[in-house]
């Protein structure tokens, strides 16, 4: 009985962990102004949803959603498509250089974003490219493929052999056992990477903030950051802005759980 009641004590704190700070945000999303300046600790008060409708609308939500989604997919869409071929190379081929080239990568997802913002805003501005959404979601799609590509690289590494030489004695040439066999056999785990390199990349700040200089076109975490800082709102605008902001990941979540169910444990390492 005591290890019972210890292990619902452990999985109670760890719940209250991490919901705590969303129910905070959440009462202060729905706290007037008025309440929170008076009391800013108080979890009484009124409530209001007055705070949303002005981050959407006046804040300019609807618009910093619309620019991260367009930033978001093509960064997705590109760190995954190198991750598949790449990750699928380094599991099925054998090369001299195929742990140097997986060392890098493993290398590359501890590489902070800080290091690479100067070389990236000297070349994106040399190119013409600064302030494009397109080319923002391009600069995600190569720095978040590392993590992707060890990933998809575990995945592939898992596949029966047998499917790949039954693929050869149907005559499937390399490309075709690529496109016709693995990439189908792969999906669980193509789209769980999919979903969550989409969030990585919607709460990325630095680079949204300094590859859009304008401001023109900001991404919700430069428009939630706006709120503390241009706007000096703080306090409830800016958690209504959290919350507005997070809504749209969160639908991805729910609609990529199967998913995400399927490919959680598919991508097992293999030596």
């Amino acid at each position: 009985m005591r290890r019972n009641w210890l292990g619902i004590a452990v999985v109670a704190l760890s719940v209250l962990v991490v919901l705590g700070p969303i129910l905070w945000v959440v009462r202060v999303a729905l706290k007037p102004e008025a309440d929170y300046i008076g009391a800013p600790a108080d979890l009484g008060g009124g409530w209001t949803f007055d705070n949303i409708v002005t981050v959407w609308t006046a804040g300019g939500m609807a618009g910093a959603i619309l620019h991260s989604t367009i930033a978001v997919s093509v960064g997705a869409t590109l760190a995954v498509t190198l991750a598949c071929c790449t990750g699928y190379a380094l599991a099925r081929y054998r090369f001299r250089s195929r742990w140097l080239v997986a060392s890098i990568a493993i290398g590359a997802m501890f590489l902070p974003a800080s290091a690479l913002v100067i070389p990236m805003f000297e070349i994106l501005q040399t190119m013409g490219m600064l302030d494009s959404l397109v080319w923002l979601g391009v600069v995600y799609g190569v720095l978040f493929s590392a993590w992707s590509t060890v990933f998809m690289r575990s995945f592939f590494l898992s596949m029966p052999e047998e499917v790949f030489e039954a693929g050869e004695m149907d005559g499937a040439g390399a490309v075709t056992q690529f496109v016709r066999i693995a990439l189908p056999m792969a999906k669980p785990a193509i789209a769980t990477a999919f979903v969550l390199t989409c969030f990585l990349q919607w709460s990325e700040l630095l680079l949204a903030l300094l590859l859009l200089p304008s401001g023109d076109t900001p991404t919700v975490s430069v428009a939630i950051a706006q709120f503390s800082s241009q706007f000096r709102t703080g306090g409830p605008l800016t958690a209504a802005a959290m919350i507005v902001g997070t809504i749209p990941v969160l639908l991805l979540f729910v609609v990529g759980q199967r998913w995400l169910q399927a490919g959680a444990l598919s991508g097992a390492v293999k030596d």
